[in-house]
């Protein structure tokens, strides 16, 4: 029985356009989001390849990069086609300001982002997930808004009813032809996009580590048409008549794709405010600013307390370095343990400034997200930029890049300068600086799989909750539904 209806469904989704429709539409539209994200990509790869050479060219020993200041750069992500994520928001680079001294090496975020295609900002990328979660959804509509309260308008339910037919049957061989119909559009527009980049010499797989994340999201894009799909059988088997099916559907898909997860930012931010950006930069310039003052101001007192030097003129005191007066190297000795003081008074204040801003940012971000998981699209959403390697597991990675980068100068260059001060007079420079010395250099390092899997478990197990909770739903409808 299970088999008849099965091809009943099949066959009546196919006369009736549905099927041709979902083809025609995936064999369009996948493959041209496929070719003009990839295109983008490798105009972005290769800008990204020229800044590192240019960089590598300018940069090749340690006085180039104390003169012209040092950076890291992030790649963009070579599977931007399954989700743009965060990406658009990351910074390129980080970068060093001013010059790097003995007290380390001042580092931040380039975030002047230059808009290639401002249209692109305005409207959105036509990444994978915009795919599924707009043009497809609605597609998963049209497959099921009538697929019970419209059979029971068309009278045919009542005639299938009438004979021994078991009622859970009726309604899994109508999610199962459906579900296959759909999914097999999806995997030939799927399979279309990757013939078509490849024959363009746009191989998305040429990266390697890709594969595997493009397969699991292929996956997760079934699995999400699949809790579609199974929503919209339980909101056909609630409605008596097609057009209220329709508009049910209609106001769900809103409600999961625009209002929860935009309402969930300003939930947030009404529940746990958090302090902007520039306010916290400011908060760390002040920082700085009163160690400065702080640290010259004791500078002074050591200055005129200390014997053999607070008589000293200025030329006195030059003439007497010069020859290496053992009062003057006593004095340059203290500064050094003085100003290592206070930067490491400094380095603690500002990490506590960081990190209560990280922990706040934290918080929110959490609880937006946790209120935002009340919806399928905004789990899948989550799962897709994760993948993609444009999501907060990127965002997180490359926030400890920047970590990784201003230790790695603190260490291999800072320690090379040395800088006094005496009167108003700062002198010294690079005496331990190896002028042949090769730059160091920080390479991008990718987030693994693994790690990206483990940032969505959750959002990837309640994307099969809601599936099952949908077809239940369903399932129990169907049991009670009038077919007359």
């Amino acid at each position: 029985m299970f088999k008849i209806l099965f091809h009943k469904e099949i066959a009546e989704n196919i006369h009736n356009y549905r099927f041709l429709l979902a083809l025609v539409l995936c064999l369009v539209i996948i493959p041209l989001g496929f070719t003009v994200s990839q295109k983008d990509y490798t105009a972005r790869r290769q800008a990204y390849d020229e800044t590192v050479r240019d960089y590598d060219q300018t940069r090749a020993t340690v006085i180039d990069l104390m003169s012209n200041g040092g950076a890291a750069f992030r790649p963009p992500s070579p599977l931007g086609l399954l989700s743009g994520g965060v990406e658009a928001v990351l910074p390129n680079s980080v970068e060093t300001r001013g010059f790097i001294t003995e007290s380390g090496a001042e580092v931040s975020f380039n975030n002047t982002k230059r808009l290639d295609n401002p249209f692109m900002s305005l409207f959105g990328r036509l990444d994978l997930t915009f795919i599924v979660t707009t043009v497809l959804a609605v597609l998963v509509m049209i497959f099921t808004f009538n697929a019970v309260a419209g059979e029971k308008e068309r009278r045919t339910l009542a005639q299938v009813m009438a004979n021994s037919v078991p009622r859970p049957t009726v309604i899994t061989a109508k999610m199962a032809a459906g579900s296959s119909l759909l999914a097999a559009a999806f995997l030939a527009g799927m399979a279309a996009g990757i013939l078509i980049t490849v024959a363009l010499g746009q191989n998305p797989f040429a990266q390697p580590g890709t594969l595997a994340p493009f397969a699991i999201g292929t996956g997760v894009s079934l699995v999400f048409l699949l809790v579609f799909y199974n929503l919209g059988l339980l909101v056909s088997a609630l409605t008596r008549s097609s057009v209220s099916a329709m508009v049910a559907l209609l106001s769900v898909w809103v409600a999961l794709a625009m209002i929860l997860p935009k309402g969930s930012i300003v939930f947030a931010k009404l529940i746990l405010p958090v302090k902007s950006q520039q306010v916290m930069d400011l908060e760390k310039s002040q920082a700085r600013l009163q160690s400065d003052r702080e640290f010259y101001a004791d500078l002074g007192r050591l200055t005129k307390s200390t014997p053999g030097i607070k008589d000293m003129s200025m030329d006195e005191y030059f003439k007497a370095r010069r020859a290496k007066n053992q009062a003057v190297e006593a004095f340059e000795k203290v500064q050094t343990e003085r100003k290592a003081e206070f930067t490491a008074r400094l380095n603690t204040e500002l990490d506590k400034i960081d990190a209560e801003f990280e922990r706040q940012r934290g918080r929110q971000a959490a609880l937006a997200r946790n209120f935002s998981r009340l919806s399928s699209v905004s789990c899948f959403i989550h799962v897709m930029a994760e993948l993609a390697g444009t999501g907060f597991a990127e965002e997180s990675a490359w926030r400890e890049t920047r970590s990784r980068f201003k230790q790695m100068l603190d260490r291999e260059i800072a320690p090379m300068m040395r800088m006094y001060t005496f009167g108003n007079v700062s002198y010294g420079g690079d005496r331990n600086l190896d002028r042949k010395a090769p730059a160091p250099k920080l390479p991008a390092e990718p987030v693994p799989l693994e790690t990206r899997l483990a940032a969505v478990w959750v959002d990837l197990a309640l994307l099969g909750i809601y599936g099952i909770l949908f077809f239940a739903g369903a399932y129990v409808a169907f049991l009670r539904y009038d077919v007359r």
